[in-house]
């Protein structure tokens, strides 16, 4: 048999949402998202790791096995399944998923 090393990438989305996904994308798996907060009285943003009950319009959620990062779904962030598919063939694992968010970019204007 040969495996291809091609992940094929999943994207959606409708008028105000929209997403694309990466690798193994599992229900089953556990997850570590990052959520993009800006302050809209101060232009401030931060990143969040858990949403709780306020309002983000845009994320990225890592789906890890072993400590390692195997799929990845962005919301309302486009454009980087490039950065997604060499986070997940570096096969590293990952603990400071702050950093790793920044490659992503989650607190630009993402239309």
């Amino acid at each position: 048999k040969q495996w291809y090393q091609r992940r094929v990438a999943i994207t959606a989305g409708g008028p105000n949402v929209g997403y694309e996904a990466i690798g193994l994308v599992d229900s089953s798996l556990p997850t570590v998202g990052i959520w993009a907060h800006k302050d809209l009285t101060s232009n401030l943003a931060e990143i969040k790791t858990d949403p709780g009950n306020e309002k983000y319009e845009q994320g990225i959620v890592f789906y890890m096995k072993e400590s390692k990062v195997v799929g990845v779904l962005t919301w309302n962030i486009f454009g980087k399944i490039p950065i997604a598919r060499t986070v997940i063939a570096s096969d590293e694992e990952q603990h400071d998923f702050a950093k790793l968010a920044k490659q992503f970019d989650i607190h630009a204007e993402h239309n």
